[in-house]
């Protein structure tokens, strides 16, 4: 369709009779005809002229005239669309093909077109329809879609919105979650300290009592030696006399001599075993290093029995002639860090464990030095271990059934813990450790009971 048809086509439309153009403030007579108001008083002839419808004579009373909404909301939307067609006739590009205004759009090709192109076999079965009614129908479709973009865009403020009245509060409140996080670990670290300092005092206390124990026990030694010194003396004074002398000496040399050999020095069974403590949390941070540690097979002794998840290792022979001593490496090996394990030790009668530094890393084989174990070496006897740590230090210690090893490879320290009591035993020197450090076991076969040593490496899960 021609741009001249469409603007004719508009024209086409309801319109005045009387002025032949769109509807200005149109009003409807009884009879049904519809016309201007000014058109309609127009037609009036003198002030007492009767008024009738131009269209059908009949009589028209004014105060019967109704407006008419709708014709005059179709009407102003018909003046918009003419006035749009019209100024776009003016912006209308030109055909290159035919010299024609393109007046057309073709919705497949999304293209514009002249009547000549609309009518070629290449738009034959497309859908062409006039500029200004596909420039309506995509306005259209773009407000349909504004309006769901709109709505969607309420749907993500609105969610903003609650977002923020969420996090809003926390993250002004930020600065006095901080401060009660630094109040809480103070109180942690205070705690800990008046912990330390009762610990403290009770091991002084301790002391002074062992201290003063001790020395009232050589106190009383001390004396029954200064009596049998006397007592010696003068035997030996009486031994010296002449023969008379000394027979008439003889009840007063010997007097108390035998209520001095009837005292026995009152010895301690054994050493005695030192008060131990607990440390409030030292177990969570030391299970927070907690490494699986399992046996090297390749430095595995043909007397010892490995279980297949390399965790189990006991002694295959019975060892008639003393202690047999089997030590074996960790797989695992450190280089830095801090590094946590746990061993059962079970009913062992000897034991030793620890670290050692990896001799195939250092001389290029798997023999085991002594110089290259820090370890904690374990007796039992009765209810009790002593214990030797690195520097032949004496550790006297209720049973260990479980140890406890913790290495830190920067600090050059390895620390031992009775893992069931959650309690310290020893920690061995600091040391620089040159190269792979690896976890280190060893067993023994107590002769007398014949009962083959073993161990366990407990699973990081236990």
């Amino acid at each position: 369709m021609a741009a001249k048809d469409l603007i004719e086509n508009f024209k086409a439309g309801p319109a005045c009779s009387l002025c032949l153009d769109f509807f200005t403030d149109p009003v409807t007579a009884r009879c049904g005809h519809s016309f201007c108001i000014e058109c309609l008083l127009q037609c009036m002839e003198g002030a007492d002229a009767t008024l009738t419808c131009p269209e059908c004579k009949q009589l028209i009373q004014i105060s019967n005239l109704i407006p008419s909404k709708d014709l005059q909301q179709l009407s102003t939307t018909r003046k918009r669309r003419r006035h749009r067609l019209l100024q776009s006739m003016e912006n209308l590009t030109t055909c290159d093909q035919h010299g024609k205004k393109e007046t057309l759009f073709c919705e497949e090709d999304q293209k514009l077109l002249c009547e000549s192109c609309s009518l070629t076999p290449e738009h034959k079965d497309h859908q062409v329809v006039p500029v200004d009614r596909a420039i309506d129908k995509y306005k259209v479709i773009l407000q349909e879609n504004r309006n769901i973009l709109k709505k969607k865009e309420e749907e993500f403020k609105n969610i903003l919105a609650r977002m923020r009245r969420i996090t809003d509060p926390y993250l002004e409140n930020v600065f006095c979650f901080k401060q009660a996080l630094k109040y809480e670990y103070k109180k942690m670290h205070e705690f800990l300290e008046d912990e330390k300092r009762l610990h403290l005092q009770l091991l002084e206390q301790e002391t002074r009592d062992k201290e003063a124990k001790s020395e009232k026990k050589m106190a009383e030694f001390s004396q029954q030696i200064q009596l049998m010194q006397r007592k010696i003396l003068n035997i030996q004074e009486n031994m010296d006399k002449a023969p008379l002398e000394l027979i008439q000496g003889m009840k007063s040399s010997l007097d108390g001599v035998e209520e001095l050999l009837l005292q026995e020095p009152d010895l301690e069974t054994g050493p005695e075993v030192w008060t131990t403590y607990h440390t409030t949390g030292f177990k969570k941070m030391l299970l927070s290093h907690y490494r699986d540690i399992t046996l090297d097979p390749e430095t595995v002794g043909p007397h010892l029995i490995v279980s297949e998840d390399l965790k189990h290792l006991k002694c295959g022979i019975a060892n008639n002639e003393g202690y047999g001593d089997f030590g074996v490496l960790g797989a695992q090996t450190f280089t830095s860090g801090k590094h946590y394990w746990e061993v059962e030790l079970g009913d062992n009668i000897k034991w030793e464990v620890g670290v050692c530094q990896d001799p195939l890393s250092t001389r290029g084989n798997r023999s085991i030095l002594v110089e290259d174990i820090i370890a904690l070496e374990g007796f039992r006897f009765g209810d009790n271990f002593l214990m030797w740590g690195s520097e032949e230090d004496d550790i006297v210690s209720k049973a260990v059934k479980k140890l406890g090893i913790f290495l830190d490879y920067e600090e050059g320290n390895v620390t031992f813990y009775n893992a069931t009591e959650e309690i310290y035993i020893y920690s061995s020197p600091k040391k620089v450790f040159q190269g792979p450090v690896r976890p280190y076991f060893c067993i023994s076969i107590h002769n007398e009971e014949n009962i083959p040593g073993s161990l366990i490496i407990c699973p990081k899960n236990n």
